[in-house]
Order: C-alpha cells, then structure tokens, then sequence
C-alpha cells in the first residue's frame, strides 16, 4: 500500500511539471513579438507536442528516478521500485533498459549544461546577440533530443520502440496533450552518441 501512494504522489508530482512544460516550452528564449498570440477571448490551446519532447522528459526523469534510487540506496534502502518501475512497465530487459538508462544520462548533462547557459544569457538581459545565441542554445537542445531519439531508434527493435513510444505518450500526456511524431532520424547522429 506504501508502494502504490508513492508511485501515486510521484505520478501527481509528474503530472504537474509536466502540464506546465507545454505552457512554458514555446516561450522559452522568444521575444514578446515572436510569441503567439492568446486568442481575443482569452482561451488558451494547448500546442501540440513533438513526439521527441516526450522523449526528453521521459529520459530526464528516468534520470531523476535513478538518482534518488541512488541516494536511497546510500541510506541503506531500497531504491530499486524508483530506478526499476518504468523498466517493468514496459517489460524490457536489462540489456534493452540499459539504452535508455544511457541515452537519459547523457541527454540529462547535455540539457542541464545548455539551461545553465540559457539561464545566464536571460540573466544578463536583452542585448543585439542574446536573442540569436538564445535561438542557437535552443537549436542545439533541439538536435541533442533528436539525436537521443535516433539513438534509441537504431539500437532497440522497432516493436520495442512502438512499445516505448506507446508507454510515454500514455505516460505523460493521455489526454491533455496531441503528439505529432518526429522524424528525428533524417538527423546525423553525433560521434559521442553512437557509441
């Protein structure tokens, strides 16, 4: 019973961030004149997501799941239900989870590294060059995504993707959200990413 309340505060925890993400996402680094406009009314509509930004946010906490399953296991308890819950969800193996265990470790850093550079140049407040270096920082978040999409894409079965691909739209946006597919793997993949 303790087990299910936690996965339960975890899902509503998700849940939250993840409703703000769409909200927040396409004002990230644009200026006032480049953000689209709220119809008269006042309504708001939710954009539609790109199926590699599904991607991301599953790999960023797949990574905060292994890092408190981590940190509870140095306090001597059990993290494995944290670090193992979406692995058995979705029936993969070790060797299949290990690829994305890799690809949410590396997306993470990558990710963590351009925010803190985002955060400085928002920081330091408009100039003639912070918009385009900002456009550039977000280019660059955009191709490290897609370029962990093709990652997984090349290294695990096609039914093992339908089945991932299935699990996170149903785990992040089941009815909130439209997910437009990608199509991330016209994109090169970097030489760090293809191990």
């Amino acid at each position: 019973m303790a087990r299910k309340s936690q996965y339960d505060s975890i899902a509503a925890l998700l849940s939250v961030v993840l409703l703000a993400c769409p909200l927040a996402h396409p004002v990230i680094g644009q200026s006032a004149s480049s953000q689209q406009q709220q119809p008269a009314s006042g309504s708001f509509q939710l954009q539609p997501v790109p199926l590699a930004h599904l991607y991301w946010h599953f790999l960023v906490h797949q990574n905060q799941l292994d890092m408190k399953a981590a940190s509870e296991e140095a306090r001597g308890k059990d993290g494995s239900w944290l670090r193992n819950h979406h692995q058995t969800s979705l029936g993969f193996s070790d060797a299949e989870y290990a690829a994305i265990r890799t690809s949410s470790l590396r997306l993470t850093a990558e990710t963590k590294d351009l925010d803190a550079q985002l955060a400085a140049i928002r920081a330091a407040g408009p100039s003639t060059t912070s918009q385009a270096q900002l456009k550039d920082l977000i280019a660059q978040r955009e191709a490290d995504i897609n370029a962990e999409v093709t990652y997984l894409k090349r290294t695990l079965p096609p039914e093992k993707i339908a089945a991932f691909e299935h699990y996170i739209v149903q785990f992040f946006s089941p009815k909130q959200i439209v997910v437009h597919p990608s199509s991330p793997t016209q994109q090169p993949v970097p030489e760090e990413v293809q191990q």
